[in-house]
């Protein structure tokens, strides 16, 4: 059974890799690659360290992390509906309940491999997961139209990416 750290970066990738926001931020030149990659870990950690996190506490971590690594404000609201999501699998990990994180890990998107590492990427290849990782590139990734879709206010709207060739 995996540790309740390592299920929750593993969510962290899965829910990172699916957020509009910071998908355009890497894609717009906004913070690097590496950024959004230690991203996962640092707020599995983050979550880890402290003692019942709250939502508010997660979205406005998220919040700072995105302004200063990608210089970015988000006002769409998403980062308390990550939060959510985070603290869902959180507090699923504290209860013992690794299995039902696992198990309500895949009901999330696939994993978009733009946001792990090289070594991450020949990994998943050699050793898939229950629920795979969704073998694209970065410049496959165009046309793909599947973002993150977490219950959201009616005034949240989905960002997507045009780039031009």
């Amino acid at each position: 059974m995996q540790s309740a750290q390592d299920v929750i970066l593993s969510v962290a990738q899965r829910i990172f890799s699916n957020w509009s926001a910071l998908e355009m931020a890497v894609a717009h030149g906004m913070g690097s690659k590496d950024s959004a990659i230690q991203f996962c870990p640092w707020i599995a950690e983050t979550l880890f360290m402290n003692e019942n996190p709250s939502n508010n506490e997660v979205a406005e971590a998220l919040e700072d992390y995105m302004e200063s690594e990608f210089q970015t404000e988000l006002e769409d609201g998403s980062a308390m509906q990550v939060a959510e999501q985070l603290l869902k699998f959180h507090r699923y990990c504290v209860e013992g309940n690794e299995a039902v994180a696992v198990t309500e890990m895949e009901k999330l998107p696939s994993l978009k491999t733009w946001i792990l590492t090289r070594e991450e990427i020949r990994q998943q290849g050699n050793n898939k997961p229950v629920g795979g990782v969704n073998e694209q590139t970065e410049s496959d990734s165009e046309g793909d139209d599947e973002r993150m879709e977490v219950p959201a206010d009616d005034d949240w709207v989905a960002v997507k990416t045009r780039r031009k060739k």
